[in-house]
């Protein structure tokens, strides 16, 4: 049986043929030098699992390929729920990825205690379906980066217009509001979709500026919600959201949901908009350990000093502000 790490660098090796791009791409991955990526292709340096992500997102593979490269390794299928996105398939299968977090938010709405944990390493799908045109945006952003960078907005929407997703997204933004959730956040998460909206201005993807105005009345109104939320810790009139702040960037995010004591399935983005589903148990019992560890080094902003609240709280307004000057200049 192969080693996880032998099936990892076998895929890279199939998706970049050429051992001096490889190579180029290997190191600047870990940030280290040629010899301790050696170490780690020969199983001398145990890949950690925020490794495996970083390769995942350089060669575009996923905990999936590598299972299938093996049917003798040690990832149990059964366990996983993945919707694979691609140019060809992806106004197919965009119907099957919503409908697997619609599911889970429905079932965990049957549920005695349910709860969600996020790390926000930008702001949470579950907000943003909210409101329809970003959550358009948000599609269109991995669909840009990742498939076809000369399709406007507009030629995007219209074609996912015609999937009627948009009850999808009211149920989904519905339920999460109904379910207690923990997020942590850190300042860059809302600047992160209000630079995508001003990138795509600054580059003319967007053929009317009426689109642009529609996603930025939108983004303000996902502001003033966010800082409701933070000043009552609740989102809207539903459950209770309890915000902590980290200090630094989070530049991996995941979100494990749980009932009553146990965490049962975990979602862990992979490139900006495509995730994977899973109750693995180890990986579940591995991320809700990463989530008490950052939750024990970030501020409770319920509990922390009033100032240290108001200033998160209005930096989501500060922001929008300062890039609707920039894009509206």
């Amino acid at each position: 049986m192969k080693e996880i790490h032998e099936s990892i660098f076998e895929l890279i090796a199939e998706i970049e043929p050429n051992p001096i791009v490889r190579a180029e791409k290997l190191t600047q991955v870990f940030g280290v030098g040629q010899r301790s990526v050696i170490n780690r292709a020969k199983g001398y340096t145990v890949l950690r699992v925020d490794e495996i992500e970083k390769l995942m997102a350089a060669f575009n593979f996923s905990w999936l390929d590598i299972a299938r490269l093996n049917g003798e390794i040690s990832i149990d299928n059964s366990t996983y729920e993945y919707v694979r996105l691609t140019k060809e398939n992806f106004f197919h299968e965009i119907p099957n990825f919503l409908r697997l977090y619609r599911d889970l938010m429905e079932e965990m709405l049957k549920m005695d205690n349910p709860w969600i944990k996020i790390i926000c390493s930008d702001v949470p799908m579950f907000h943003i379906m909210k409101f329809e045109h970003l959550t358009y945006f948000k599609f269109y952003m991995y669909y840009h980066h990742k498939f076809d960078k000369t399709l406007t907005f507009e030629k995007f929407r219209e074609r996912l217009k015609l999937l009627c997703l948009d009850l999808s997204f009211e149920t989904i933004a519905t339920a999460y509001a109904s379910i207690k959730s923990v997020e942590i956040w850190d300042r860059k998460a809302f600047e992160e979709l209000l630079l995508l909206i001003k990138e795509c201005n600054d580059y003319g993807k967007f053929e009317h500026v009426a689109s642009l105005r529609v996603l930025m009345e939108e983004a303000n109104l996902l502001a003033r919600y966010l800082q409701k939320c933070v000043k009552s810790a609740q989102k809207g009139d539903r459950e209770k959201v309890n915000f902590y702040e980290y200090g630094s960037i989070l530049r991996d995010g995941f979100v494990v949901y749980g009932n009553g004591g146990r965490p049962f399935k975990l979602s862990q983005k992979e490139f900006m908009l495509q995730s994977f589903l899973t109750s693995d148990a180890v990986l579940l019992a591995d991320f809700d350990d990463s989530f008490a560890t950052l939750k024990g080094r970030s501020d409770d902003l319920i509990k922390t000093s009033v100032r240290s609240q108001r200033s998160f709280r209005k930096h989501f307004r500060w922001l929008f502000k300062m890039y609707k000057k920039c894009i509206f200049h």
